[in-house]
């Protein structure tokens, strides 16, 4: 089961889903679907929110999306709040229109895009009673923007998806290519990429898994608190605050074979303590190949386990990435 989303960053890519108070109707009318539609425009205008795909059945609603800023909570707060209130005065209906918090998961990079937007759009044809035979069908996703241009929101990024291909369905096409792979489905069982999302929130690699689970840990003292929360920052922050702390530019971390500044501190902080894939950080200290950056992070710890000073280094660091 879905754990309620609480991880916030930059750059953190999500899947989002809610559903009607003890499965009630969220939507009657079709200007109830075009008013969901306009709340999530405006959300998107609010926050910057990189929309890959969404859906509105009529019970819940999904959502694929990006946030370049770590403001997840009060993006979909303002989006399910506008919804809620405006319904409630609409059918004169008090109470909680939606069953407790959005729930969802936490994707670690475009390597999920095709799957998971692909779920998405295939919704309303799953099911014992499918609402439409085709996705092109049905009005309330994001679909028809990836059939024509001409049918577009300009809030969605439908580029980014396509970008996000690796070659599958062939041709040299990725419009083409990614209505294939979505139309696909129609013909044969369709696996839910959710399935395998470790604990039920958490879609990735093992070590994005565990960057994940170590940035949530519960801290072990009250000092750690601030630390555990704050922490979830860019790695260009992590990698100029430690060539900050030694008195050289993050461009020399960049360049090949540098030993600059303690690079290896730096490419340990920022694989602990953010987000960033292996072949993230691997570009950011100029290696070829995202393996080079464990062998960085190993010299960290072998050197961490011996050097109180750089211990020290490292509480200072840490402390001047949380003021």
């Amino acid at each position: 089961m879905a754990r309620p989303l609480r991880i916030q960053f930059e750059g953190a890519i999500y899947h989002v889903m809610a559903r009607g108070n003890g499965k009630q109707l969220l939507f009657y009318a079709e200007d109830e679907y075009r008013r969901m539609m306009s709340g999530l425009e405006q959300t998107v205008l609010r926050t910057g929110w990189e929309v890959f795909s969404f859906v509105w059945m009529p019970n819940h609603i999904h959502l694929f999306f990006r946030t370049p800023h770590p403001n997840l909570s009060k993006g979909m707060q303002y989006l399910l709040s506008g919804y809620a209130n405006w319904y409630a005065k609409r059918h004169q209906r008090p109470g909680h229109l939606f069953q407790g918090r959005f729930k969802g998961e936490l994707i670690e990079d475009d390597s999920y895009f095709w799957n998971v937007s692909r779920y998405l759009h295939l919704n309303p044809t799953r099911g014992k009673r499918s609402l439409v035979e085709h996705p092109r069908d049905w009005p309330w996703s994001s679909y028809r923007g990836y059939l024509r241009k001409a049918d577009r929101l300009d809030w969605v990024c439908y580029d980014l998806v396509h970008q996000a291909w690796q070659g599958e369905m062939g041709g040299s096409n990725p419009a083409g290519a990614y209505r294939r792979f979505v139309e696909s489905g129609l013909s044969q069982p369709l696996a839910n990429p959710f399935m395998g999302a470790v604990e039920g929130w958490l879609l990735g690699s093992q070590n994005f898994v565990d960057r994940i689970k170590r940035l949530v840990e519960a801290p072990r003292q009250p000092d750690q608190v601030r630390q555990a929360r704050q922490l979830l920052t860019n790695c260009s922050e992590v990698i100029a605050a430690v060539a900050a702390h030694y008195g050289v530019s993050p461009k020399e971390y960049a360049e090949r074979g540098s030993t600059a500044g303690v690079r290896y501190l730096a490419a340990y902080l920022a694989h602990r303590y953010t987000t960033a894939t292996l072949r993230d950080l691997a570009g950011q200290f100029g290696l070829s190949h995202p393996d080079s950056v464990s062998n960085l992070t190993r010299r960290a710890e072998k050197a961490l386990a011996k050097s109180r000073a750089l211990q020290a280094d490292l509480e200072t660091i840490t402390n001047n990435l949380n003021t």
